[in-house]
């Protein structure tokens, strides 16, 4: 479902280990075939360059969901807190890097955005965490502030059925039917010729968020 990308990954960020990223792709689909898995709107991720997948989150096995899934090889920016021993090797290797939560991490901001300038697809869950009861949440400034850096189109991604296995209320492992859809590109184009700022980060995340609530 995935294509072999050809441009080389940014500096700073660990390069995707020759046999990890495609072994461990290769077992995820087949894990996800097993009980189902439906793919809808992967046209409208943009074939090239750079731009933001930004899906709701509520299992570990959604960063794995839209790598499979978006006919791409994102890099992910995921929480800081998985990068530890073999789990946080092998993530790393997958084109993973770390972000910590709470404040700004400037280090993270500095990856992604090197990432979306040398073209790179990248995948940031908006809410910042798991949701705990599959309602949308708020959407972190994060996300926004590194589009508005970038410039680059923001695609909304909805999943469902991962809430059944490694989820704040189904922590164990399962077999789901996975379901993603993938929407069309928010232009925020007039957005990106304001100055940046909390009131402006607020409006375009109330309205990604609005965006991936109508993709349901």
């Amino acid at each position: 479902m995935s294509e072999k990308p050809t441009e080389a990954p940014p500096r700073e960020i660990v390069p995707r280990h020759t046999w990890v990223f495609p072994f461990m792709s290769l077992v995820f689909k087949g894990y996800l075939s097993i009980a189902g898995w439906h793919v809808k709107g992967r046209e409208n991720v943009p074939a090239t360059g750079a731009v933001i997948l930004a899906p709701n989150h509520v299992s570990l096995l959604d960063p794995p969901l839209v790598g499979v899934s978006c006919g791409r090889w994102p890099f992910i920016m995921a929480k800081a807190e998985l990068f530890h021993g073999i789990v946080g090797w092998a993530i790393e290797q997958m084109g993973s890097f770390p972000v910590r939560r709470g404040g700004a991490d400037r280090k993270a901001f500095k990856q992604a955005r090197k990432s979306l300038e040398a073209g790179h697809p990248l995948l940031i869950f908006p809410e910042g965490t798991r949701s705990r009861t599959g309602a949308l949440g708020k959407a972190e400034p994060g996300l926004l502030m590194i589009a508005h850096a970038a410039k680059c189109p923001i695609v909304p991604v909805y999943i469902r059925g991962t809430e059944r296995a490694f989820s704040p209320r189904r922590p164990g492992f399962r077999l789901v039917r996975a379901r993603i859809t993938f929407g069309k590109p928010i232009d925020f184009s007039q957005e990106y010729t304001q100055k940046g700022g909390r009131e402006l980060f607020e409006a375009m995340g109330e309205r990604l968020m609005h965006e991936i609530e109508a993709l349901k």
